[in-house]
């Protein structure tokens, strides 16, 4: 009898250990099946606020230029590389620590949980996440000394743009967002690729690192181009780009076979175009607390264009 109850004992634990596995498989299957549905198709690996930088499947070096045509049969990342790469780290450095009123929970909405705060440097909230770099806010407050565009709490999304390039390669002249389009148009150092401003032999490509600039019925937007998905004739691609005054500090948009992007999540918005820097920086700082330096050329417009009121953090 002592014999029986032993094998029945060990035959229960074999099945309840075969259950277990079979269940840790599907779970597993269903959690890829799971990433690979929501990523869709023409997406590429998301730049996220927890990964240390922008991975990309190695491919080869893609030069976005006016009048490019989607080619192949299946949509191909852009890698990050230059100067972008650097932008792009220092973006998501940035867009980690970034947060709304408290009290909103976590849902931007306009007028009192519109504007963008961060994780200022010896806080401990959201605890969660990283302190924005220190070296973006020393820089805001040198080429901006008390204006609200750079301040906790009222950040805006042409100061989100200039601190991630403060460190890279420095956007010496500012203005309302949808403007800086006109403005770097004649910058020398800066090239600018048409999306929606443009026909369709006329449009470019993105790149990871790009300044994407939005055209509204008022100020328009401006954010950085994260990652990229080429699209083909026939298949979508993706850009995604981060951002301060949104609804999240990262969006996802279709990238269009006509290089257009799909805006449709944001109504009354029109992807413009990118600008970006003409060639790469002789030298690129670590991303790392960098003092900016003080002989910097700074040439600021006369008026502060973003006068918020502040809200209050409860």
């Amino acid at each position: 009898m002592h014999a029986t109850k032993t094998v029945l004992v060990a035959f229960l634990a074999g099945m309840a250990l075969l259950i277990f596995l079979v269940g840790f498989l599907l779970t597993g299957l269903s959690a890829a099946l799971a990433s690979m549905q929501g990523r869709g198709a023409g997406s590429c690996p998301s730049a996220s606020p927890l990964s240390s930088g922008l991975t990309a499947p190695a491919t080869p070096a893609l030069t976005a230029t006016p009048g490019a045509k989607p080619t192949g049969t299946a949509p191909v990342c852009v890698p990050p590389r230059g100067s972008g790469k650097q932008v792009v780290a220092w973006a998501q450095a940035m867009a980690a620590s970034l947060y709304v009123n408290p009290a909103c929970h976590g849902q931007i909405s306009y007028p009192n949980c519109y504007y963008t705060w961060y994780k200022a440097p010896g806080s401990d909230y959201p605890p969660s996440a990283p302190d924005f770099p220190a070296a973006v806010i020393q820089y805001g407050e040198q080429v901006c000394p008390g204006c609200s565009a750079w301040a906790n709490g009222t950040y805006q999304c042409v100061s989100f743009v200039r601190g991630a390039y403060s460190q890279v390669y420095p956007m010496t002249v500012t203005a309302n967002a949808f403007a800086l389009w006109a403005l770097y148009a004649t910058q020398p150092g800066w090239v600018e690729i048409p999306a929606g401003a443009a026909p369709p032999g006329e449009r470019g490509l993105p790149q990871p690192g790009d300044v994407l600039v939005f055209k509204d019925a008022s100020i328009g937007h401006v954010a950085i181009v994260m990652s990229v998905a080429i699209p083909t004739q026939q298949t979508n691609g993706s850009i995604t780009f981060s951002n301060a005054n949104s609804v999240s500090p990262y969006t996802t948009m279709p990238l269009l076979p006509d290089l257009t992007v799909d805006t449709s999540s944001w109504p009354g918005y029109t992807a413009w175009g990118y600008i970006r820097p003409r060639s790469a920086p002789t030298a690129l700082h670590p991303i790392q607390p960098v003092k900016p330096s003080l002989a910097l050329s700074v040439h600021l417009s006369l008026f502060d264009p973003f006068v918020y009121k502040e809200t209050t953090v409860l």
